[in-house]
């Protein structure tokens, strides 16, 4: 059944679907900062879906865990900055990929020094050393307006 994680007030909680069923996930369920689960909190939280939807078979509850770490997973990665998603593909080899996250935020974000400063990297790599100094260029001119140190 395919889930949908969405933002929502309540930060304990992460929402979530199971098919038509709208659930709220406990954040205590994961280890902080990952999709990775805690054992006694998935017990827990498969006790309380239990007593509130009695239909929901073993396999059911198995999934609806699986579709957790899945819904965390993404709520994490959606909420990772353009610079940290863009340096995790440049440490993966990804180059490409980085430079593709990099440009499609600073159409939107063009003021972000940050990520002036991985496209400098991501072009570097590239071999497009031209391209990488005007990046490197920007990213120093937009760090002391952005409160930031130069590198």
């Amino acid at each position: 059944m395919k889930l949908a994680a969405r933002q929502q007030d309540n930060p304990n909680f992460i929402k979530m679907y199971h098919g038509r069923l709208e659930l709220k996930v406990p954040r205590k369920m994961f280890k902080d900062g990952t999709s990775e689960t805690v054992p006694e909190e998935v017990e827990r939280f498969k006790q309380t879906l239990q007593a509130r939807y009695p239909w929901l078979s073993k396999y059911a509850l198995d999934e609806v865990i699986k579709e957790a770490r899945e819904a965390m997973t993404d709520h994490i990665e959606r909420s990772k900055k353009a610079h940290e998603r863009a340096r995790e593909h440049l440490a993966r080899g990804r180059v490409k990929a980085a430079l593709k996250v990099i440009e499609d935020h600073l159409v939107v974000e063009p003021e972000d020094a940050e990520a002036w400063y991985v496209a400098a990297e991501v072009l570097f790599k590239l071999d497009r050393g031209e391209d990488a100094f005007r990046a490197m260029s920007r990213a120093r001119e937009l760090a002391p307006r952005a409160g930031k140190r130069g590198r």
